[in-house]
């Protein structure tokens, strides 16, 4: 997608530098909410950033999903973004997911990537949620035990979020 449509008019997508899929230009078009911009500074300006990718959000074999159970039911959730660096002559993959906690499903979520950080953590260097408190954006380290045990247990992302347990995210 290189455009949006929005009341009969197209708009260009602003599009964004380092994307696995960039362009002849080295050029990808992305639409991206605030927080998913702060995110996407922010990872990008860490030393060891090499390339990024957008988890696309519909089912294929190029996006990541994974389950979560809400309602006795199973769904899917897929992790807005996975960057990749550089790191002592290999490549790592940290698994970023801007979270939003005003949804119902904002726990089943975050407990179904908690699972996932418990199964999987050896694929990754990192695998953090972050989400915004009280105009602050904090994170949760998902490769933690600590962390994973207390989202299995909670009654609601938020109190997770601005608790001991996340830091601000910088």
């Amino acid at each position: 997608m290189t455009k949006v449509r929005e009341n009969d008019k197209e708009t260009a997508l602003q599009t964004w530098k380092h994307h696995l899929l960039s362009d002849e230009n080295g050029n990808y078009p992305a639409l991206l909410n605030d927080w998913e911009t702060k995110v996407f500074e922010t990872e990008t300006k860490h030393e060891d950033f090499a390339f990024w990718y957008r988890n696309p959000q519909y089912p294929g074999q190029s996006s990541l999903g994974i389950a979560y159970v809400e309602a006795d039911q199973y769904k899917i959730v897929r992790p807005d973004f996975l960057f990749f660096a550089e790191q002592d002559g290999k490549v790592v993959v940290d698994l970023v997911d801007p979270h939003s906690l005003h949804l119902a499903d904002a726990l089943p979520k975050l407990q179904g990537l908690a699972l996932y950080a418990e199964h999987h953590s050896h694929a990754y260097r990192r695998i953090e949620s972050v989400a915004e408190v009280k105009g602050k954006l904090r994170i949760l380290d998902l490769k933690r035990l600590d962390v994973q045990q207390a989202i299995a247990y909670a009654q609601d992302a938020v109190s997770l979020f601005g608790g001991g347990l996340a830091d601000d995210y910088k």
